[in-house]
């Protein structure tokens, strides 16, 4: 247990063994769960943390209350990672009246079915707990990122408890974000737990910055990661940004997936040319780079060129994957570009453009590459046009119209386009528009 200021305390714990954080994204040091203990003339706990730590926990709340007992318990929010230890302190400390919403306690009796609370205050907007010289105000922040989360704000050390919010997958060795050894690297786990977590609520997370703007904040307090200081300017800036899905950076994000690495050859072709052109670039190989990896990556950059291999008649499984963090995500303001590569019936382009019509205010390039097998000299040219409409003002680009689909009646085969070509004829049974018909 560390002092942060005062009367408040921080119990944040690491999991240096977890290397896998809710099922699916890899973490590279572990993580942080926190927990924060006030010994006022009330005593309250916010939050606990994750199973695995559970005892620690609990010997660290004991150890700090050093005999008094818990007069309040609040729980912002009830994600499994934050709520291990409920039980448990409530069997310590059978007395203690907790602060909930009414949603959180909906929930919270969904994962803990036989859990008796015996003095509850269910949280409004706008309410106050007292403890003394620091008192905490309440305000909803639902879907950030779950439905029930509270926050909270003591004005007297004009601090923000955030719940998930402005969390990090990093682990705490230094409390206090400015003081963090690696700035890049924090900066990098923040955005990544904000993307993959967050991500998909820019609207709510808006709401809830305009909220949080009416108070005088001095630090912030998340449920995972450092706490925030000096540097809440800048995350501030990220919030903002990443919510509002306002790219980072103008330049490039190149995202390739091949089958035999001949669709990597272009995708590193394009990098090239980028680089002569002093376009800001970076390349995500979709085959050997974690999804959420290229999820975060891409709240970096405006522009978003996609390489795909046709797989089956289908997108390359890691595409499809990555294309589905996007649309999950709600990804916006892009621009995007598409390179597709088949042998005999290229469909690539086609399906990720389908995929990805679903999303709002994004752009498709105009011009596109097909490629056949493999990369080819004349391909460059296509390549150079594409970095040009890149390059044109967004002022002079078209958000994306859905085309025509025109479907073969005897093999099944998928033309898009404005119109299907009198003298079309089809690539893998060779009949003729006679048996096409239209399908949408």
């Amino acid at each position: 247990m560390q002092q942060i200021i005062n009367d408040l305390y921080f119990l944040g714990l690491n999991n240096l063994s977890e290397r896998i954080f809710e099922g699916e994204i890899p973490l590279k040091k572990g993580m942080s769960y926190n927990s924060y203990l006030y010994l006022d003339e009330k005593t309250c706990l916010l939050d606990t943390i994750e199973k695995d730590l559970l005892d620690e926990f609990i010997d660290e709340v004991v150890k700090g209350l050093n005999g008094r007992k818990l007069d309040y318990f609040v729980i912002h929010h009830l994600e499994p990672d934050h709520t291990a230890g409920i039980a448990k302190i409530l069997n310590l400390y059978p007395d203690v009246t907790v602060y909930i919403s009414q949603l959180g306690l909906n929930v919270l009796h969904q994962f803990f079915p036989t859990v008796v609370i015996k003095n509850q205050h269910l949280v409004k907007e706008g309410d106050v707990l007292r403890l003394g010289k620091h008192e905490l105000v309440f305000f909803n922040a639902p879907m950030v990122h779950w439905p029930e989360v509270i926050m909270s704000y003591d004005p007297t050390i004009r601090t923000l408890f955030s719940a998930d919010g402005f969390g990090s997958f990093s682990i705490v060795n230094h409390m206090d974000s400015k003081d963090y050894p690696d700035h890049d690297e924090l900066i990098e786990e923040s955005r990544r737990y904000y993307t993959n977590i967050v991500g998909k609520y820019g609207e709510q997370v808006i709401n809830c910055l305009k909220k949080a703007s009416k108070f005088a904040i001095e630090r912030i307090c998340p449920l995972h990661g450092p706490i925030h200081t000096q540097l809440i300017p800048e995350f501030i800036d990220l919030y903002t940004k990443w919510a509002s899905y306002t790219a980072e950076k103008e330049g490039v994000l190149v995202v390739s997936a091949s089958v035999y690495g001949h669709t990597h050859e272009a995708a590193r072709k394009m990098m090239e040319l980028l680089n002569k052109r002093g376009v800001e670039c970076e390349f995500i190989n979709l085959n050997v780079d974690d999804v959420t990896d290229a999820l975060s990556k891409t709240f970096i950059y405006k522009n978003i060129v996609l390489f795909c291999s046709t797989f089956n008649m289908f997108l390359f499984p890691k595409m499809e994957q990555y294309l589905f963090f996007l649309t999950s995500h709600n990804i916006q303001n892009k621009t995007f570009g598409f390179v597709e590569n088949g042998s005999w019936a290229p469909q690539a382009k086609r399906l990720m453009q389908e995929k990805l019509k679903v999303l709002s205010n994004n752009y498709f390039l105009n011009t596109s590459l097909t490629i056949k097998s493999v990369f080819k000299e004349e391909d460059v040219d296509t390549l150079n046009k594409m970095i040009d409409e890149i390059l044109l003002p967004s002022k002079n680009k078209k958000e994306c119209a859905a085309k025509h689909h025109y479907k073969c009646k005897i093999c099944g085969y998928i033309y898009e386009g404005d119109e299907l070509p009198k003298d079309f004829v089809c690539p893998i049974c060779g009949r003729t528009i006679d048996d096409f018909e239209q399908i949408d």
